[in-house]
């Protein structure tokens, strides 16, 4: 909606939009705590940070919010005075606001990464007004913290919570530095540090030592630790609060230490193995819910957290994520919520409740009833769900909308922090429009909930999109091209048709997400497959237009980083193509071909190190610096060192995940991946040339012998900066590898 010229007044928001109560608990609560004086000055610091404080601005917060809590912002801007004025219902309005003024009145892009600002490039007069369908935008997976964020400081928090203002994130989970408030809960309960070493994980691993998948592995926790990490914690919440945001926070789910059991043998505890770990390594205990010290626990961990951070009221706990409860039975389910509820509520009588809705998924223990149980279990508005992968495995369809609980529809577009481009551009823009209008629906908001982020970010900004358009954009194509002339500052033909074909297929899919079936990534074997919905031959005509218009943008930082991320995706789509030769080859016993095929594949690993090399985003180097950069003894580092290593790699003792969290990095793909390649190809060859079969348990044990436990303990280091130009070595591996487009063209895989 534009509006001429128009003054921001309580008229004006009331009649603009109006909507019905809700049953949902009044979080705004804890926002208007936070006075406008404090909201207009964190957003005017934050714009002068990104513009280096080219407007003259004029920020007021405080309109009030439309019908149930909606908000809204009006932007006037004049280019000849340089005056910005931004009129907001909150603080996350008049950012969301701004950034909605930079895409779409100046041409720019804020990314993760990367970004282009042309402050200087705004239309001359722009009268905006911006307007919230629901009333949340939800950040964060729990498990993003361990894949992106684990090893950040303040700088990098700050620069993350500015793009999360930018695009109106109301509603961020902030989980770093809780495992302090947990060691003084159960050290007064009684635990030793000898209790509490057993029981925290690494810094890599604390989303599933939080959860309860895994005790110990990684750890201990140092003072030093809890000490940074609180005192991070307590920067992300006062900048969170100062926009306006409601940070989402843990609460007690019901996981104790095996040292708390000892002390309490008449109380009831389960346990549960995790992924092949060893015994001393999961099987983290549960107290049944129902048992008096479950709300105890619960009562506490909240007192002890307000007292340190405050609270903003809601509270994220998944008791049964990835698990499975006891029984199956309905009354003891509803129990269950009554009593996590309660733990929550003694110490907050304002608590609600956040849960993910991922347990739904397994549909054999969770039918109807046993949702309804559950869900029921507390007043409506108490709870909060998150529908965590709403483009795949939607669960409000089959819960009668969460039975009448609100909920979130979310993004899971990313899982393990992999790089990859994938889309579902079209379910994306249509399905939570679909969502908002089935019968009795209870969606009050969207969300993005990645594993880890730093992958296709042009996914994550339509779905953010979705938060204010009216309907769904008319032309996806169209929105992919001009996200390209926003993201590289200029309109540049080439640029926009390589988007627009990426639209199309590779950013188009209807298969699941290809996460685990990246083969290059893969331990190997000869019954791999590769996932691929698109032809290669599409990816590599984008690929060969994106490199057209590298003239004219030879200083673009975002140009690059996707020439980059194009340029990997080709190359890693042609190893499943070496990868069926050598295996053809194999069978039919032919030696000379084998080897052959071999070293094109070893080739093709190089120039992939090669080419990411030249991004820093694409490196190994700065994920081991930024673990290192956290310690405080040489013991700790060497700790946090191995916590890196293994997460991408192992991420185990003896590979339980293993490369689950595989990254496609240079130094990683030199050191790791391609010497695991090359001796599969040396097994091969020494079965065809001992006319013996192939030993994959051999070969895997050789590998993790004398491959992947040596890089988890190496202290090599690696370069953090680029070594090489990317337009220059984009250019090389396109000539070099495009040649092979005539056999990629038959080599399409289902979908």
């Amino acid at each position: 909606m534009i509006m001429n010229n128009i003054l921001l007044t309580t008229t004006t928001l009331l009649l603009l939009l109006s909507f019905g109560d809700c049953d949902v608990h009044n979080l705004w609560k804890q926002v208007d705590d936070v006075s406008a004086d404090v909201q207009e000055s964190t957003v005017e610091e934050m714009i002068n940070r990104i513009t280096d404080s080219f407007f003259d601005l004029k920020i007021n917060v405080g309109a009030p919010r439309i019908g149930d809590g909606l908000d809204m912002v009006v932007v006037n801007y004049t280019a000849d005075t340089r005056l910005l004025s931004i009129n907001a219902t909150t603080g996350i309005a008049a950012a969301w606001g701004f950034n909605h003024f930079l895409k779409y009145r100046c041409n720019s892009h804020i990314s993760w990464e990367t970004r282009n600002v042309n402050s200087s490039a705004c239309q001359p007069t722009v009268d905006l007004v911006l307007t919230a369908n629901d009333k949340y935008r939800y950040y964060m997976n729990v498990c993003t913290p361990g894949y992106s964020f684990a090893w950040w400081q303040w700088s990098d928090w700050e620069t993350h919570i500015d793009w999360m203002a930018l695009n109106g994130i109301n509603l961020p989970l902030a989980f770093t530095g809780q495992e302090e408030i947990w060691r003084r809960v159960w050290t007064k309960l009684g635990l030793s540090q000898e209790d509490l070493d057993e029981y925290f994980v690494g810094p890599a691993f604390l989303p599933w030592g939080r959860m309860g998948n895994i005790r110990g592995w990684g750890g201990p926790l140092t003072p030093a630790w809890h000490k940074i990490q609180l005192e991070i914690q307590h920067k992300i919440l006062d900048r969170m609060r100062s926009f306006g945001m409601i940070p989402v926070l843990p609460a007690f789910s019901g996981k104790v230490p095996h040292g708390y059991a000892k002390l309490h043998p008449s109380s009831n505890f389960t346990s549960a193995g995790w992924n092949y770990f060893p015994d001393n390594l999961t099987g983290v205990l549960l107290l049944d819910p129902i048992d008096p010290l479950f709300d105890d626990i619960g009562k506490l961990f909240i007192e002890e957290y307000t007292k340190e951070f405050g609270t903003n009221h809601i509270y994220n706990c998944d008791t049964f994520n990835e698990m499975r409860p006891p029984t199956n039975s309905t009354d003891f389910l509803a129990k269950v919520g009554k009593s996590v509820y309660a733990g929550m509520s003694q110490a907050d009588p304002d608590a609600v409740w956040m849960m993910q809705g991922w347990l739904f998924l397994d549909s054999g223990f969770w039918g109807y009833d046993q949702i309804k149980a559950l869900l029921t279990s507390v007043k409506q508005g108490s709870m909060l769900m998150l529908d965590l992968d709403s483009t795949e495995f939607e669960q409000y369809s089959r819960s009668d909308s969460y039975m009448g609980q609100p909920f979130i529809f979310n993004m899971l577009h990313n899982f393990g922090g992999i790089q990859q481009l994938f889309g579902r551009n079209n379910i994306v823009n249509t399905k939570s429009f679909e969502a908002r209008k089935m019968k009795n629906s209870s969606l009050v908001g969207i969300g993005l909930t990645p594993e880890g982020i730093h992958s296709s970010y042009i996914m994550s900004d339509l779905m953010l999109e979705m938060a204010w358009r009216q309907e769904p954009v008319d032309d996806v194509g169209l929105w992919f091209q001009q996200y390209a002339t926003r993201r590289y500052g200029k309109d540049n033909s080439n640029a926009t048709k390589a988007w627009a074909l990426l639209s199309r297929n590779v950013y188009n899919s209807t298969a699941y997400n290809p996460h685990q079936n990246v083969l290059l990534i893969n331990p190997p074997s000869l019954q791999m497959t590769d996932e691929t919905w698109y032809t290669l031959s599409e990816l590599y005509t984008a690929w060969g237009l994106l490199l057209n218009a590298s003239q004219d943008f030879n200083d673009s930082e975002t140009y690059k980083f996707d020439l980059v991320d194009v340029t990997r995706q080709a190359l890693v789509n042609q190893a499943p193509i070496w990868y069926d030769l050598i295996r053809t080859a194999y069978n039919d016993k032919s030696l000379l071909l084998v080897h052959q095929y071999g070293l094109m594949f070893m080739r093709l690993l190089h120039d992939l190190d090669r080419i990411l090399g030249t991004n820093s985003n694409f490196m190994l180097g700065p994920w081991l610096e930024s673990a290192k950069a956290l310690a405080t003894t040489p013991a700790e580092e060497a700790n946090y060192e191995y916590n890196a290593r293994n997460q991408i790699t192992l991420w185990g003792p003896d590979g339980q995940i293993l490369d689950y969290a595989g990254k496609q990095w240079s130094g990683l793909m030199k050191d790791y991946y391609a010497p695991r390649w090359q001796l599969m190809f040396k097994y091969l060859e020494t079965s065809l040339v001992n006319q013996v079969p192939f030993n994959q348990d051999a070969y895997h044990a050789d590998y993790l012998k004398n491959i992947g436990e040596p890089f988890c303990v190496s202290r090599k280091r690696y370069p953090i900066y680029p070594h090489e130009d990317t337009i220059t070595v984009a250019r090389e591996i396109y000539e070099e590898w495009s040649k092979y487009i005539l056999i990629s063209k038959i080599h399409k895989k289902k979908v």
